[in-house]
C-alpha cells in the first residue's frame, strides 16, 4: 500500500499534458507561420518598390505604392509615378516585376502546400469542434463507429441527446461525414487527453464499440480513472464472450453486452410471445429505444428527498406532468405492481415512471430539483 501511494503521489506531480486542443492549436500556427516567408518576401519588394519610385518621382507615395502594385501584379496599367517612363524608372520597373514574379510562384506554392499537405482547414474546424464540445453537458461519449455505432447515433439524434464519437480510423472517419456526425475527435480514445477533450468530466456516460476486447478495456480503465464512480457514469461496452463482458464490468463498465447473444435473446422473446405481440414488440421497441413518442424512466429516491413518507397522490404526476408511475421496485429488488395512490414512497424505492420522452425528462427534473414546490402546490 505505502509504495502505491507513493506512485500515486509521483503520477500526480508529472507535468500536466496537454489538451486536445492545445495541440491541434499549437499545430495551427505552426502551419501559419510558414506564411511568414511569402509575407516577408512580399513585404520587402512593396517596400523596396514603393522607396525606388518615390525617389525617381520626388516623394509622391501614393502613385509610386500605386505603381508598385501593378508592377508586382504584372497588370500593366501603363507608368503613372512621375519619373518611371525614364530610362532609370523602365529599368527599375523590369527588376520589381522579376522580383514580382518571384515574390508570386513562391506565394503560391506555400499556400498550396499549407493547404493541401498541411491541412490547414481540418485543424480549424477540429479546434471549432472541440471549442463547442466544451459547451457540452449531460452527454454521452462513443468510442469507435462502426454499423452498430451509426444505428445508436440514429437513435440518440432523434431523442436528441447530444454526443460525441472518438474514431481514427480513416474510413470510419469517412462514414461519420457521410452521416453528419455533428461531433467527432479523430484520435484514440484511450488517451486521457482525448477523453477530457471529448467532455468526460461533464459526460453522463460512454458506449465502448472498438471491435477488439483489448482496446475497449483500455478504454474503460482509463475512464474510470477519470469518473470512477459507476451511478454517476455509465459505460457500456461490447464484449466477445460471457467470459470477458464479466471481466469487463469487474474493470468499471455498468453493463457489457455480446452482441451475438443479445440478437438470439430479442429473436427468442418474440417466439415467446407469439399472442401478445403488440405489447411484447411495444415494449422491447421502448427497452431498444426504438420506440420515440414512449419510454420508461427509472427515477431513486434518495435520502433527504422531501418525497419520503409522502404518498403517490400527494405529486399526482399524472395531473401535474402527464406521466404515470407503473410500478416501483423496492431497494431489495423486489417490484411492487400493485400501487395505488395510497402507496407511499420510502427511501431507496425507484418509481418505475411511463410516459412520453419529453414529459419524463421534465418530470425528472423537476422531482430531482424541485419536488419540494410539486409538493407545496399538490
Amino acid at each position: 500500500m505505502p509504495r502505491l501511494k507513493v506512485k500515486i503521489r509521483k503520477r500526480l506531480k508529472k507535468k500536466r499534458e496537454p489538451k486536445l486542443i492545445e495541440k491541434y492549436q499549437k499545430d495551427f500556427i505552426e502551419t501559419l507561420k510558414e506564411f511568414q516567408v511569402p509575407l516577408l518576401m512580399l513585404h520587402a519588394t512593396l517596400t523596396v518598390g514603393t522607396i525606388g519610385y518615390m525617389i525617381l518621382s520626388g516623394g509622391d507615395f501614393i502613385n509610386s505604392f500605386y505603381m508598385t502594385i501593378i508592377t508586382i501584379g504584372t497588370i500593366g496599367y501603363g507608368e503613372i509615378a512621375p519619373g518611371s517612363s525614364t530610362l532609370y524608372g523602365r529599368i527599375f520597373s523590369s527588376i520589381l516585376a522579376l522580383m514580382g514574379i518571384g515574390v508570386f510562384m513562391t506565394s503560391v506554392t506555400v499556400i498550396v502546400r499549407i493547404f493541401f499537405k498541411k491541412d490547414i482547414m481540418n485543424l480549424y474546424r477540429a479546434i471549432k469542434m472541440l471549442r463547442e464540445i466544451e459547451e457540452l453537458e449531460g452527454h454521452y461519449i462513443i468510442c469507435g463507429y462502426d454499423k452498430t455505432s451509426a444505428w445508436l447515433a440514429n437513435t440518440l439524434k432523434k431523442r436528441k441527446i447530444e454526443f460525441v464519437v472518438i474514431e481514427n480510423d480513416p474510413e470510419a472517419i469517412k462514414y461519420m461525414q457521410e452521416h453528419n456526425i455533428k461531433y467527432f475527435i479523430t484520435e484514440e480514445p484511450y488517451k486521457r487527453p482525448v477523453l477530457h477533450s471529448a467532455g468526460i468530466k461533464r459526460a453522463r456516460g460512454m458506449v465502448v464499440n472498438l471491435g477488439d476486447d483489448a482496446r475497449n478495456i483500455a478504454v474503460i480503465a482509463t475512464a474510470r480513472l477519470i469518473r470512477p464512480l459507476k451511478e454517476d457514469f455509465f459505460i457500456f461496452s461490447f464484449a466477445s464472450t460471457d467470459g470477458t463482458a464479466e471481466k469487463l464490468e469487474e474493470l468499471g463498465a455498468n453493463r457489457a453486452l455480446v452482441p451475438n447473444k443479445l440478437l438470439a435473446t430479442r429473436l427468442a422473446a418474440y417466439i415467446f410471445h407469439t399472442g401478445s405481440a403488440f405489447i411484447s414488440d411495444l415494449f422491447d421497441r421502448i427497452a431498444f429505444g426504438e420506440e420515440p413518442s414512449i419510454d420508461i424512466l427509472e427515477l431513486k429516491i434518495e435520502p433527504g428527498s422531501p418525497l419520503i413518507g409522502r404518498k403517490l397522490k400527494d405529486i399526482d404526476l399524472r395531473k401535474e406532468l402527464k406521466v404515470t408511475v407503473i410500478a416501483i421496485r423496492k431497494p431489495e429488488g423486489n417490484l411492487d405492481v400493485t400501487i395505488t395512490g395510497e402507496t407511499r414512497m420510502e427511501e431507496g424505492d425507484t418509481l418505475i415512471i411511463f410516459g412520453q420522452p419529453k414529459n419524463l425528462r421534465r418530470a425528472q427534473n423537476i422531482l430531482l430539483e424541485s419536488a419540494e414546490r410539486i409538493l407545496e402546490e399538490g
